[in-house]
């Protein structure tokens, strides 16, 4: 599993550090926004499940996964979990606190939304 999140540690630090990515990657990752220090964040358009999606964006010399759940007839989005992970893709600290986020089409987590429920066909999407 290591190996794994390594891997896409690696990736996802160079797409949102200088967007210089295989191919392959640059599909997988969409840009929806960039946090406070200019740095982006990206929705990984492979781990959509349903309305389940997750965000990442660049954290010191690691990368922070944060995975939402949209609901998308409503409106409404919820933060499940947050998590940090080092340069060598070991889990650094994780946060399971779930619950309700203000939907602000605008942000990251927003935009995000929009793209998911836009795929499963959500109506008034």
């Amino acid at each position: 599993m290591c190996f794994k999140i390594s891997g896409i540690v690696g990736a996802i630090a160079i797409l949102l550090s200088n967007g210089s990515v295989f191919a392959q990657d640059a599909e997988r990752y969409i840009t929806v926004g960039h946090d406070k220090l200019g740095n982006s964040v990206a929705l990984d358009t492979e781990t959509i499940k349903g309305s389940t999606y997750k965000l990442y964006g660049i954290y010191g010399d690691g990368v922070f996964e944060t995975t939402f759940d949209a609901s998308c007839k409503e409106s409404r989005l919820f933060r499940n979990r947050i998590a940090i992970y080092g340069p060598e893709g070991q889990l650094l600290e994780e946060d399971q606190e779930k619950g309700e986020i203000p939907f602000v089409a605008s942000s990251s987590p927003g935009k995000g939304m929009k793209i998911v429920c836009q795929k499963i066909g959500a109506s008034g999407w």
